[in-house]
Protein backbone atom coordinates (compact mmCIF):
# COMPACT_ATOMS: atom_id res chain seq x y z
CA UNK A 1 0.00 0.00 0.00
CA UNK A 2 1.13 3.63 -1.05
CA UNK A 3 2.07 5.65 2.00
CA UNK A 4 2.05 8.97 -0.22
CA UNK A 5 -0.35 11.23 -2.69
CA UNK A 6 0.29 12.36 -5.92
CA UNK A 7 -0.29 15.88 -5.36
CA UNK A 8 1.60 17.60 -7.25
CA UNK A 9 4.79 16.12 -5.67
CA UNK A 10 4.83 12.95 -3.54
CA UNK A 11 2.94 14.00 -0.32
CA UNK A 12 2.27 11.80 3.21
CA UNK A 13 -1.45 10.91 3.58
CA UNK A 14 -2.78 12.74 6.63
CA UNK A 15 -3.95 10.44 9.37
CA UNK A 16 -7.45 9.95 10.66
CA UNK A 17 -6.73 12.24 13.47
CA UNK A 18 -5.27 14.74 11.25
CA UNK A 19 -8.37 14.65 9.29
CA UNK A 20 -10.72 15.11 12.25
CA UNK A 21 -8.28 18.04 13.97
CA UNK A 22 -9.11 20.13 10.77
CA UNK A 23 -12.33 19.64 10.54
CA UNK A 24 -13.11 20.08 14.13
CA UNK A 25 -10.73 23.38 13.99
CA UNK A 26 -13.02 24.66 10.59
CA UNK A 27 -15.88 23.93 12.99
CA UNK A 28 -17.64 20.49 11.22
CA UNK A 29 -19.19 18.47 13.87
CA UNK A 30 -18.87 15.00 14.37
CA UNK A 31 -22.12 13.42 13.13
CA UNK A 32 -21.47 9.51 13.82
CA UNK A 33 -18.14 7.45 14.18
CA UNK A 34 -17.30 3.81 13.72
CA UNK A 35 -14.60 1.59 13.52
CA UNK A 36 -14.50 1.97 9.68
CA UNK A 37 -16.02 5.56 9.06
CA UNK A 38 -16.57 8.87 10.81
CA UNK A 39 -18.92 11.31 9.53
CA UNK A 40 -18.68 14.79 9.67
CA UNK A 41 -21.45 17.62 9.04
CA UNK A 42 -20.84 21.50 8.35
CA UNK A 43 -23.19 23.87 9.38
CA UNK A 44 -24.51 24.10 5.41
CA UNK A 45 -25.69 20.50 6.01
CA UNK A 46 -22.94 18.61 4.18
CA UNK A 47 -21.82 15.56 5.31
CA UNK A 48 -18.43 14.12 4.63
CA UNK A 49 -17.34 10.50 5.37
CA UNK A 50 -13.70 10.23 6.73
CA UNK A 51 -11.99 6.74 6.65
CA UNK A 52 -10.65 5.14 9.81
CA UNK A 53 -8.62 1.96 8.65
CA UNK A 54 -5.20 3.25 8.03
CA UNK A 55 -4.00 -0.01 6.84
CA UNK A 56 -6.33 -0.04 4.59
CA UNK A 57 -5.40 -0.81 0.68
CA UNK A 58 -7.78 1.98 -0.35
CA UNK A 59 -7.29 3.98 2.02
CA UNK A 60 -4.69 6.45 0.32
CA UNK A 61 -7.44 7.32 -2.53
CA UNK A 62 -9.93 7.49 -0.52
CA UNK A 63 -8.36 10.11 1.46
CA UNK A 64 -7.34 11.72 -2.14
CA UNK A 65 -10.95 11.81 -3.10
CA UNK A 66 -11.94 13.54 0.48
CA UNK A 67 -8.93 16.07 -0.07
CA UNK A 68 -10.58 16.89 -3.60
CA UNK A 69 -13.86 17.42 -2.41
CA UNK A 70 -12.86 19.47 0.92
CA UNK A 71 -10.83 21.66 -2.13
CA UNK A 72 -13.65 22.27 -3.95
CA UNK A 73 -15.73 23.60 -1.01
CA UNK A 74 -13.21 25.88 0.71
CA UNK A 75 -12.32 26.90 -3.20
CA UNK A 76 -8.72 25.41 -2.89
CA UNK A 77 -6.26 23.37 -4.16
CA UNK A 78 -5.91 19.88 -3.02
CA UNK A 79 -2.47 20.53 -1.84
CA UNK A 80 -2.99 23.84 0.24
CA UNK A 81 -5.67 21.67 2.03
CA UNK A 82 -3.20 18.70 2.46
CA UNK A 83 -0.28 21.32 3.91
CA UNK A 84 -2.84 22.78 6.36
CA UNK A 85 -4.24 19.70 7.16
CA UNK A 86 -0.84 18.17 8.09
CA UNK A 87 0.08 22.22 9.92
CA UNK A 88 -2.88 20.91 12.39
CA UNK A 89 -0.97 18.24 14.35
CA UNK A 90 2.57 19.60 14.29
CA UNK A 91 4.46 22.80 15.34
CA UNK A 92 6.37 23.82 12.86
CA UNK A 93 9.79 25.98 12.60
CA UNK A 94 11.00 27.69 9.47
CA UNK A 95 14.39 29.41 8.89
CA UNK A 96 14.48 31.29 6.03
CA UNK A 97 18.19 32.38 4.91
CA UNK A 98 18.63 35.32 2.53
CA UNK A 99 22.31 35.38 0.84
CA UNK A 100 23.64 35.09 -2.13
CA UNK A 101 24.68 31.35 -1.86
CA UNK A 102 21.24 30.36 -1.23
CA UNK A 103 19.02 32.81 -3.55
CA UNK A 104 18.01 30.04 -5.95
CA UNK A 105 16.89 27.98 -2.90
CA UNK A 106 19.57 25.79 -2.75
CA UNK A 107 23.07 25.70 -0.51
CA UNK A 108 26.01 24.52 -1.03
CA UNK A 109 26.86 20.84 0.54
CA UNK A 110 29.57 22.09 3.36
CA UNK A 111 27.41 24.95 3.94
CA UNK A 112 24.33 22.72 4.57
CA UNK A 113 26.11 20.60 6.97
CA UNK A 114 26.57 23.50 9.01
CA UNK A 115 23.20 25.23 9.07
CA UNK A 116 21.64 21.58 9.88
CA UNK A 117 24.02 20.77 12.64
CA UNK A 118 23.14 24.15 13.38
CA UNK A 119 19.54 24.24 13.35
CA UNK A 120 19.82 20.93 15.77
CA UNK A 121 21.66 22.89 18.61
CA UNK A 122 19.21 25.54 18.26
CA UNK A 123 16.44 22.89 19.04
CA UNK A 124 18.40 21.55 21.70
CA UNK A 125 19.49 24.63 23.12
CA UNK A 126 15.46 25.47 23.04
CA UNK A 127 14.72 21.78 24.90
CA UNK A 128 16.95 21.97 27.86
CA UNK A 129 16.30 25.72 28.84
CA UNK A 130 12.59 24.12 29.11
CA UNK A 131 13.27 21.58 30.87
CA UNK A 132 16.19 23.52 33.50
CA UNK A 133 17.44 27.13 32.47
CA UNK A 134 20.70 27.41 32.50
CA UNK A 135 23.05 30.27 30.82
CA UNK A 136 25.16 27.37 29.43
CA UNK A 137 25.01 23.47 28.72
CA UNK A 138 27.58 21.44 28.70
CA UNK A 139 28.35 18.76 26.38
CA UNK A 140 26.10 16.30 28.71
CA UNK A 141 22.44 17.00 27.99
CA UNK A 142 19.33 15.96 29.86
CA UNK A 143 18.33 12.74 28.51
CA UNK A 144 14.50 14.30 27.89
CA UNK A 145 15.96 16.85 25.62
CA UNK A 146 18.34 14.44 23.73
CA UNK A 147 15.47 12.16 23.09
CA UNK A 148 13.39 15.14 21.70
CA UNK A 149 16.01 15.39 18.99
CA UNK A 150 14.60 11.79 18.13
CA UNK A 151 11.25 12.67 17.82
CA UNK A 152 11.72 15.79 15.42
CA UNK A 153 11.47 16.47 11.88
CA UNK A 154 13.50 18.15 9.63
CA UNK A 155 10.44 18.88 6.94
CA UNK A 156 10.65 19.69 3.16
CA UNK A 157 12.85 22.68 2.46
CA UNK A 158 10.06 25.03 1.12
CA UNK A 159 10.26 27.54 -1.54
CA UNK A 160 12.24 30.85 -0.77
CA UNK A 161 15.89 32.22 -0.72
CA UNK A 162 16.34 28.81 1.67
CA UNK A 163 13.76 27.94 3.81
CA UNK A 164 14.77 24.94 6.34
CA UNK A 165 11.78 23.43 8.60
CA UNK A 166 11.47 21.74 11.36
CA UNK A 167 8.60 20.24 13.18
CA UNK A 168 7.21 18.66 16.54
CA UNK A 169 4.14 16.39 16.43
CA UNK A 170 1.78 18.02 18.91
CA UNK A 171 -1.21 15.86 20.99
CA UNK A 172 -4.34 17.25 21.27
CA UNK A 173 -5.21 19.05 24.76
CA UNK A 174 -8.16 17.02 24.81
CA UNK A 175 -9.94 19.34 28.05
CA UNK A 176 -10.35 22.83 26.50
CA UNK A 177 -10.18 24.91 29.58
CA UNK A 178 -12.54 27.94 30.14
CA UNK A 179 -10.29 30.49 31.62
CA UNK A 180 -9.25 32.47 28.87
CA UNK A 181 -5.86 33.34 31.35
CA UNK A 182 -4.72 29.42 32.22
CA UNK A 183 -1.73 28.16 31.72
CA UNK A 184 -0.95 24.93 29.58
CA UNK A 185 0.53 23.14 32.47
CA UNK A 186 0.23 19.55 30.76
CA UNK A 187 2.01 20.93 27.50
CA UNK A 188 4.90 18.09 26.41
CA UNK A 189 8.31 19.04 25.78
CA UNK A 190 7.63 19.41 22.23
CA UNK A 191 4.95 22.29 22.46
CA UNK A 192 7.05 23.34 25.32
CA UNK A 193 10.72 23.98 23.60
CA UNK A 194 8.60 25.26 20.68
CA UNK A 195 6.90 27.98 21.87
CA UNK A 196 10.19 28.99 24.69
CA UNK A 197 12.24 28.67 21.00
CA UNK A 198 10.14 31.45 19.80
CA UNK A 199 10.00 34.02 23.22
CA UNK A 200 14.12 32.86 23.46
CA UNK A 201 14.97 34.28 19.45
CA UNK A 202 13.32 37.61 20.12
CA UNK A 203 14.77 37.81 23.73
CA UNK A 204 18.32 37.33 22.02
CA UNK A 205 17.43 39.95 19.28
CA UNK A 206 16.89 41.97 21.94
CA UNK A 207 19.85 41.51 23.89
CA UNK A 208 22.21 41.85 21.09
CA UNK A 209 20.78 45.61 20.44
CA UNK A 210 20.91 46.53 23.90
CA UNK A 211 24.80 44.37 24.48
CA UNK A 212 25.86 46.26 21.30
CA UNK A 213 24.56 49.93 23.09
CA UNK A 214 25.95 49.12 26.17
CA UNK A 215 29.00 47.28 26.21
CA UNK A 216 27.61 45.19 29.01
CA UNK A 217 27.00 41.20 28.59
CA UNK A 218 24.05 41.55 31.24
CA UNK A 219 21.30 42.08 28.26
CA UNK A 220 21.82 38.16 27.57
CA UNK A 221 22.52 36.64 31.35
CA UNK A 222 19.20 38.42 32.67
CA UNK A 223 17.18 36.85 29.96
CA UNK A 224 18.32 33.26 31.14
CA UNK A 225 14.79 32.21 32.22
CA UNK A 226 13.75 33.03 29.18
CA UNK A 227 15.71 30.64 26.94
CA UNK A 228 18.79 32.51 26.51
CA UNK A 229 22.21 30.65 26.47
CA UNK A 230 25.25 30.25 24.99
CA UNK A 231 24.42 27.35 23.26
CA UNK A 232 21.59 29.14 21.45
CA UNK A 233 23.52 32.34 20.59
CA UNK A 234 26.22 30.14 19.10
CA UNK A 235 23.44 28.16 16.54
CA UNK A 236 21.78 31.57 15.97
CA UNK A 237 25.33 32.87 14.88
CA UNK A 238 26.49 29.94 13.16
CA UNK A 239 23.42 29.70 10.62
CA UNK A 240 24.13 33.29 9.62
CA UNK A 241 28.02 32.84 9.45
CA UNK A 242 28.07 29.27 7.47
CA UNK A 243 25.90 31.16 4.64
CA UNK A 244 27.07 34.73 4.66
CA UNK A 245 23.52 35.56 5.22
CA UNK A 246 22.53 38.81 5.05
CA UNK A 247 19.45 38.14 7.11
CA UNK A 248 17.88 35.53 8.98
CA UNK A 249 14.24 34.82 9.84
CA UNK A 250 13.01 32.44 12.05
CA UNK A 251 8.91 32.17 12.23
CA UNK A 252 6.66 29.34 13.94
CA UNK A 253 3.21 28.22 13.42
CA UNK A 254 1.69 25.73 15.64
CA UNK A 255 -0.64 22.79 15.57
CA UNK A 256 -3.93 24.36 15.71
CA UNK A 257 -5.24 20.99 17.70
CA UNK A 258 -3.50 22.17 20.65
CA UNK A 259 -4.15 26.02 20.87
CA UNK A 260 -1.52 28.32 22.80
CA UNK A 261 -2.97 30.12 25.46
CA UNK A 262 -0.82 32.89 26.05
CA UNK A 263 0.53 35.24 23.24
CA UNK A 264 4.12 33.83 21.37
CA UNK A 265 6.09 36.06 19.11
CA UNK A 266 6.10 34.68 15.73
CA UNK A 267 8.76 36.23 13.66
CA UNK A 268 12.28 37.01 14.51
CA UNK A 269 14.72 38.47 12.01
CA UNK A 270 18.47 38.68 12.33
CA UNK A 271 20.63 40.70 10.81
CA UNK A 272 24.25 39.57 9.32
CA UNK A 273 25.97 42.20 12.03
CA UNK A 274 23.91 40.13 14.87
CA UNK A 275 26.73 37.07 14.48
CA UNK A 276 29.87 38.51 16.03
CA UNK A 277 27.77 40.10 18.56
CA UNK A 278 26.23 36.41 19.53
CA UNK A 279 29.62 34.67 19.12
CA UNK A 280 31.03 37.09 21.98
CA UNK A 281 28.20 37.22 24.20
CA UNK A 282 28.33 33.11 23.90
CA UNK A 283 31.99 32.95 24.57
CA UNK A 284 31.81 35.24 27.74
CA UNK A 285 28.92 33.69 28.60
CA UNK A 286 30.93 30.09 29.26
CA UNK A 287 33.77 32.00 30.08
CA UNK A 288 32.21 33.31 33.14
CA UNK A 289 29.76 29.95 34.03
CA UNK A 290 30.07 26.70 35.99
CA UNK A 291 29.06 23.90 33.87
CA UNK A 292 27.80 21.19 35.92
CA UNK A 293 28.24 17.84 34.69
CA UNK A 294 31.14 18.02 32.55
CA UNK A 295 32.89 15.49 31.43
CA UNK A 296 37.19 16.07 30.95
CA UNK A 297 39.58 13.78 29.60
CA UNK A 298 43.14 14.15 28.93
CA UNK A 299 47.14 13.17 30.19
CA UNK A 300 48.06 14.26 33.24
CA UNK A 301 50.56 17.45 32.91
CA UNK A 302 51.60 18.75 35.98
CA UNK A 303 51.03 17.47 39.69
CA UNK A 304 51.38 19.82 42.60
CA UNK A 305 50.95 18.58 45.97
CA UNK A 306 52.94 19.50 49.54
CA UNK A 307 51.82 15.93 51.00
CA UNK A 308 50.54 13.20 48.33
CA UNK A 309 48.93 11.18 50.93
CA UNK A 310 46.70 13.90 51.46
CA UNK A 311 45.64 14.25 47.66
CA UNK A 312 46.73 17.73 45.65
CA UNK A 313 46.51 19.01 42.39
CA UNK A 314 46.48 17.48 39.18
CA UNK A 315 46.65 19.73 35.15
CA UNK A 316 44.80 17.70 32.81
CA UNK A 317 45.00 18.67 29.51
CA UNK A 318 41.53 18.12 27.62
CA UNK A 319 39.63 18.77 25.01
CA UNK A 320 36.61 22.02 25.98
CA UNK A 321 34.96 23.76 23.44
CA UNK A 322 36.59 22.41 21.15
CA UNK A 323 39.73 23.00 22.10
CA UNK A 324 42.59 21.91 24.81
CA UNK A 325 42.84 23.64 27.69
CA UNK A 326 44.49 23.04 31.01
CA UNK A 327 42.27 22.25 33.66
CA UNK A 328 43.43 21.94 37.41
CA UNK A 329 41.38 19.16 39.37
CA UNK A 330 41.32 18.99 43.24
CA UNK A 331 41.64 15.20 44.58
CA UNK A 332 41.71 12.94 47.15
CA UNK A 333 44.66 11.20 48.05
CA UNK A 334 43.46 7.76 46.39
CA UNK A 335 42.83 9.63 42.84
CA UNK A 336 45.94 11.65 43.46
CA UNK A 337 47.88 8.28 43.83
CA UNK A 338 46.26 6.95 40.27
CA UNK A 339 46.85 10.75 38.74
CA UNK A 340 50.48 10.01 39.71
CA UNK A 341 50.59 6.84 38.30
CA UNK A 342 48.90 7.93 35.02
CA UNK A 343 51.25 10.28 34.89
CA UNK A 344 54.45 7.88 35.05
CA UNK A 345 52.53 5.70 32.75
CA UNK A 346 51.49 8.22 30.13
CA UNK A 347 47.48 7.30 30.02
CA UNK A 348 44.91 9.17 30.48
CA UNK A 349 42.43 10.37 33.55
CA UNK A 350 38.71 10.68 32.76
CA UNK A 351 36.63 12.57 35.33
CA UNK A 352 33.43 14.41 35.50
CA UNK A 353 33.25 17.31 37.68
CA UNK A 354 31.70 21.17 37.77
CA UNK A 355 33.81 23.27 35.29
CA UNK A 356 34.75 26.80 36.47
CA UNK A 357 37.26 29.37 35.48
CA UNK A 358 38.46 30.93 38.85
CA UNK A 359 41.13 33.86 38.46
CA UNK A 360 42.89 32.73 35.14
CA UNK A 361 42.35 29.01 35.16
CA UNK A 362 40.06 26.28 34.86
CA UNK A 363 39.15 24.49 37.59
CA UNK A 364 37.05 21.51 37.83
CA UNK A 365 35.51 20.73 41.60
CA UNK A 366 33.85 17.78 42.59
CA UNK A 367 35.57 14.95 40.35
CA UNK A 368 33.58 11.89 40.57
CA UNK A 369 33.28 8.67 38.19
CA UNK A 370 36.82 9.12 38.16
CA UNK A 371 39.13 6.24 36.13
CA UNK A 372 42.08 5.78 34.36
CA UNK A 373 42.38 5.11 30.30
CA UNK A 374 44.79 3.92 28.19
CA UNK A 375 46.75 6.63 25.59
CA UNK A 376 45.12 4.46 22.69
CA UNK A 377 40.98 4.53 23.13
Amino acid sequence: MSKTLWLPQLAPVPTPLEVAGYLLQRHWKLKKSGELWAEYEADEGIVVEVPQEVNADDYPRVVAMLLEDLAHLEKRTPAAVLRDMKAEAVDIVRLSIDSALTKDGRIPVEAGRRVYEASRNLLLAAACSAIDPRPVFAKRKPDAAMKLLEQARFGHAELGSFVLTMEFNIPPRLQRSLLPDETDAEAVLERMTSTLLALALREVSTASREASASGTLSPFTERTQLGVSSNLCDAVAEVIEATSAETLTASFSFAARRPLVTEVPRRTVFSSDTAPILREAAFRMRDEATLADTDIMGPVVKLDSSNPTDGGVAVIKSAVDGRFRSIKVFLGAEMYGAAIEAHRERQLIKCVGELKREGGSLMLRNPRDFSVEPDDI
